[in-house]
């Protein structure tokens, strides 16, 4: 992403700007070029190419590869750009962001200055292609930390390949070209043996990365296991002689089929093809034939020469750092028409990057600075990430102090107001305002909302395709399951305190984003329907090989999903939910099916920061917030041996679904309840599932 020493090459020059194109066309989110994200793909194969060709150079002259001076080249090459758009956009961000936001900012904002946020990334399971889903400003920083954690152990495997085949550096004459093998022995046995290992290195990762994108997609598009083998290209490429001995004509036709190869890929891949497995080998395979073809004459290389190209590839590693945080930020501060957002994104982008080339990367990699000592050029740069640091540690002890407030209002509306708390305001003749006791604030805030969650969430949700199983409440009681998706988890607190008080063994089988079911959904993409069958199928076996359940609890997230796959998809849905049911049904369980929560967006969080003194004025309408119909309940409903619960009465009243209950904050985000929440349910979940049990009898 960021240029290298070594011999300058305009074709290769040009594929950073192609790249950087494809990916800002993409994230301008206009419709074209939806497959633009393969731009990440081209730069990976460059910088493999040009890092390892760098490192071979130094071991066929010198036998050893100096990593002091190699990290201090790379520090000074990515870190100021990287660092000045951390804090730039840091700043915006908070500006321009509500308060629910900012957790999840510092999180990520630590992570791109620690280089760690493809891992941070994968942890959370953010689907990077997955068109509505929340993003920030700092999630393209994922492709930096790949990049940055391959050139930590690039040039170590290199080294002890090198140095465990008896490879030496190159007679003082000199006879490798320092572009293909060496012609000396001991030069020759070190090139054969470092391209053997990186071919190694690519076979691998490029099966790890076919395997783990199919069975776990998210987090494999970010973890650098998966990606490796694409600088590995570019690295057996440095290795091999390339181009010489072909005729022009040839390299030239190569080039071109290369050239419209990448194009193809950002015009006809989608982001809801499985990525990166084995559909990024075209773009890799497309980026290595135009480094390969070396077309440096003739017509094709004249229009890698023009100056706009020339442009595009010198600004195109602060243009990816700058492009992304103006195109999340600008709508935010600026109400603009989509020709005119378009348009004000590519220039303010283009511009910030011109200006960070000119002055800051020129700067530090030229002149003076360029010829810093390494460990002054690593405190420098460990000085100024630890004050991009500043912001997220003064965040997160602010939140900390916001979660003490929190629970210390909890604490005290319980006390003084219980009648009146949480889901006991909108009971019917509770004679109470529905938002709770005026004047008393809100818990918990929309800042810390998102960590007000069950402690199961983190421990009991599956994250592979096995049927991971939690069992809470009285061992060896009445046994009872919840299975399901998050939107069955969230309704974790309430059935544990359910267990404790009625004596069941309550076995939580959760998996995010995975209802209990077989339905196949027209939206989801054959890597998650892959994934959840797998797990569905997982959680069949666990059930069959227990003792019979005597009821299971089960809910699912109604919006986004699309309409299930078949030609009546009614019956579609009834088969594919009795196909999880019936086997249960069928050794005397009851299937509660809990009616979905209201889908509220967003918005209903920002109006309660704009309203913090009358909460009550936020609320959705519930045409909105149930606009899709829950099919679930209407399995249920058809299906024998099924019970449905519905909890819409306390959520919603007269009308429309509140943000704030008895002075608690309903939702953690646009579709997920506060635990907080959950917890004043305990009572109503109880007896409306007895009166649905009574009535199935």
């Amino acid at each position: 992403m960021a240029p290298q020493h070594g011999p300058f090459r305009t074709d290769v020059h040009a594929i950073r700007a192609v790249a950087v194109v494809l990916v800002l066309v993409y994230h301008l989110d206009v419709g074209w070029l939806r497959g633009g994200f393969v731009g990440v793909d081209a730069f990976f194969v460059v910088s493999g190419y040009l890092i390892t060709g760098q490192l071979l150079r130094g071991l066929r002259h010198d036998g050893r590869i100096d990593l002091a001076g190699f990290w201090a080249r790379r520090a000074r090459r990515l870190a100021p750009g990287a660092l000045l758009v951390l804090a730039v956009t840091a700043v915006a961000a908070v500006l321009l962001s509500p308060r629910e936001d900012w957790p999840t900012l510092g999180t990520q904002l630590a992570a791109s200055a620690l280089s760690v946020e493809n891992w941070a990334l994968a942890a959370s399971s953010t689907d990077y292609l997955a068109a509505g889903d929340p993003s920030t400003p700092f999630e393209h920083f994922w492709s930096l930390g790949v990049e940055e954690q391959s050139y930590l152990v690039w040039p170590l495997l290199l080294l002890a390949v090198w140095r465990m085949s008896g490879g030496r550096r190159t007679a003082p004459s000199g006879t490798g070209t320092g572009t293909g093998p060496g012609t000396g022995t001991g030069t020759g046995r070190g090139t054969v043996a470092v391209g053997l290992a990186i071919g190694a290195v690519v076979v691998a990762s490029l099966a790890c990365s076919v395997v783990l994108t199919t069975t776990d997609p998210a987090p494999a598009y970010f973890w650098p296991h998966t990606r490796a083998w694409e600088f590995g290209v570019g690295g057996l490429l440095a290795v091999l002689p390339t181009g010489t001995g072909q005729r022009p004509r040839v390299r030239t036709a190569v080039a071109l089929v290369g050239w419209a190869g990448l194009v193809a890929c950002g015009v006809l891949l989608t982001p809801a093809v499985p990525y990166p497995g084995t559909a990024a080998v075209l773009p890799v395979v497309a980026t290595a034939l135009v480094v390969a073809a070396r077309a440096e004459h003739g017509p094709l290389a004249r229009a890698t020469t023009l100056r706009p190209v020339r442009w595009l590839g010198d600004v195109s590693y602060p243009l990816y750092l700058w492009h992304w945080p103006v195109a999340l930020l600008l709508p935010r501060a600026v109400d603009l028409p989509t020709p005119a957002r378009v348009a004000a994104t590519v220039l303010l982008s283009a511009v910030l990057a011109h200006l960070t080339t000119v002055l800051v990367e020129r700067r530090v990699t030229a002149g003076r600075l360029a010829r810093l000592r390494p460990r002054v050029t690593f405190a420098v740069v460990a000085a100024g990430t630890a004050l991009v640091l500043l912001a997220p540690t003064a965040g997160w002890a602010a939140l900390t102090d916001q979660l003490r407030e929190d629970r210390a209002l909890a604490a005290e509306l319980r006390t003084d107001g219980d009648r009146c708390w949480g889901a006991a305001a909108i009971a019917p003749g509770s004679g109470c305002d529905v938002a709770g006791l005026p004047g008393r604030g809100t818990t918990p805030s929309t800042m810390t909302a998102a960590y007000d969650v069950d402690p199961t969430w983190d421990d009991c949700q599956a994250e592979a395709t096995a049927a991971r199983s939690c069992v809470v409440g009285v061992r060896g009681g009445t046994r009872v399951a919840l299975v399901g998706d998050s939107h069955a988890h969230q309704w974790s607190s309430a059935l544990i305190a359910l267990a404790r008080q009625r004596g069941w063994e309550l076995h939580l089988v959760v998996k995010g984003g995975c209802e209990f079911s077989h339905v196949a959904w027209s939206d989801g993409s054959a890597a998650d329907r892959g994934r959840c069958g797998a797990w569905n199928r997982a959680v069949d076996r666990s059930f069959a090989a227990q003792a019979p359940f005597d009821l299971v609890f089960t809910a699912a997230r109604a919006d986004l999903r699309g309409t299930p796959v078949g030609t009546d998809p009614v019956s579609s849905a009834r088969d594919g939910y009795r196909a999880s049911w019936q086997p249960l049904v069928d050794r005397g369980a009851t299937i509660v099916a809990i009616r979905d929560t209201p889908a509220v967006g967003s918005g209903v969080q920002r109006c309660v920061d704009r309203h913090p003194d009358e909460p009550g004025a936020c609320r959705i309408g519930t045409d909105r917030a149930f606009a899709s119909g829950d099919r679930l309940v209407d399995a249920a409903r058809a299906t024998p041996g099924a019970v449905v619960v519905d909890m819409t009465s306390s959520f919603c009243t007269a009308g429309s679904c509140p943000a704030v209950i008895g002075n608690v904050l309903v939702y953690r985000d646009s579709h997920h309840l506060t635990r907080t929440y959950v917890t004043t349910l305990v009572g109503p979940l109880g007896r409306r599932t007895d009166a649905a049990l009574r009535t199935a009898r």
